[in-house]
């Protein structure tokens, strides 16, 4: 129940208050907002409405990062229904795409499939590095790098497998 201001001054309270002594009056306001202003947060305080849903997204980003999904397969940017095959991408879509097979001998065959095939952006999201650039010990240049999309995942894991297994049956 929400006390409206009227209620407040017709309270039996209020008129209790009002005949005490003009120090303890006081004293009780001061004691009063104190209780307050312990409990008050700022709105300038609190955490913004947008950092649980940045977060979210931030978490999307680095995980498509680690598990090479392409960028335009993240939720946020494609509908499932629209999704096509990206050569690659290791989202769910495109590992159970049944014309997987053609694209990947198509990307064998000429290496620049996958550039031709993606629409240019000045964005990373297309490149295989992101390059990290800092102060070397030469001077300003490249300290490191961080993987950001293998378009030739599909043709180099299976390669590496195909090695392992090799090299398991020769010991």
């Amino acid at each position: 129940m929400d006390p409206t201001i009227d209620s407040i001054k017709n309270s039996t309270l209020t008129k209790y208050i009002a005949e005490l002594p003009i120090q303890l009056r006081n004293k009780i306001y001061i004691v009063c907002f104190r209780k307050l202003w312990r409990e008050f947060i700022p709105i300038t305080a609190k955490v913004p409405s947008w950092y649980y849903p940045a977060m979210k997204q931030q978490k999307a980003l680095f995980d498509a990062r680690q598990q090479n999904i392409h960028f335009m397969h993240l939720p946020c940017n494609t509908l499932e229904r629209n999704k096509q095959y990206i050569v690659g991408c290791q989202c769910n879509t495109c590992k159970n795409d049944y014309s997987r097979d053609r694209h990947i001998q198509k990307h064998t065959d000429n290496i620049m499939y996958f550039n031709d095939a993606m629409p240019y952006t000045d964005m990373m999201w297309n490149d295989k590095y992101d390059y990290i650039i800092g102060e070397t010990d030469e001077g300003y240049g490249c300290i490191g790098y961080y993987p950001v999309f293998n378009s030739l995942y599909d043709i180099i894991e299976p390669l590496q497998v195909t090695i392992r297994n090799n090299n398991a049956s020769f010991e």
